[in-house]
C-alpha cells in the first residue's frame, strides 16, 4: 500500500536506496581488494588452448616463476606487491567513502 502517492521509482529513488546505500558502499570497498585476483584455475586449465603469452597475469605468473622455476624472490615480489596494490585501493575507497558521507569499512 502506497501513503504518499509516490510511483514505485521514486519510492525507489528516495526510500530504497538511501536505505541500503551503505551496503553497497561496504560491498564495494570489500571488493576492491581482490580487483587483481582473477580466476587463476580456470587461466591455468586453458592456457595450453588460448597460448601462455595470451593467458599470463599475476597469478598465473607468480605460479611458474615461483613454483616451477624456483625464482622464490621475483614471485614473492610480484606477491607482495598486488596485495600491497589491493590495501592502497582498499584504504583509498574507504576514505573516500568517508569524504562522500557513508560510513565506510573502518
Amino acid at each position: 500500500m502506497v501513503v504518499d502517492g509516490a510511483n514505485a521509482w521514486r519510492r525507489i529513488w528516495h526510500v530504497t536506496l538511501p536505505g541500503i546505500v551503505n551496503v553497497i558502499v561496504l560491498l564495494l570497498i570489500l571488493r576492491l581488494g581482490s580487483v587483481l585476483t582473477v580466476g587463476f584455475e580456470q587461466i591455468l586449465l586453458q592456457q595450453p588452448a588460448v597460448g601462455a603469452d595470451a593467458a599470463q597475469v599475476l597469478d598465473t605468473f607468480v605460479y611458474y616463476r615461483g613454483v616451477l622455476g624456483g625464482d622464490w624472490g621475483l614471485s614473492t615480489t610480484v606477491g607482495l606487491v598486488k596485495g600491497l596494490i589491493g590495501t592502497v585501493l582498499v584504504i583509498g575507497a574507504n576514505r573516500l567513502a568517508k569524504r562522500a558521507g557513508t560510513g565506510g569499512v573502518f
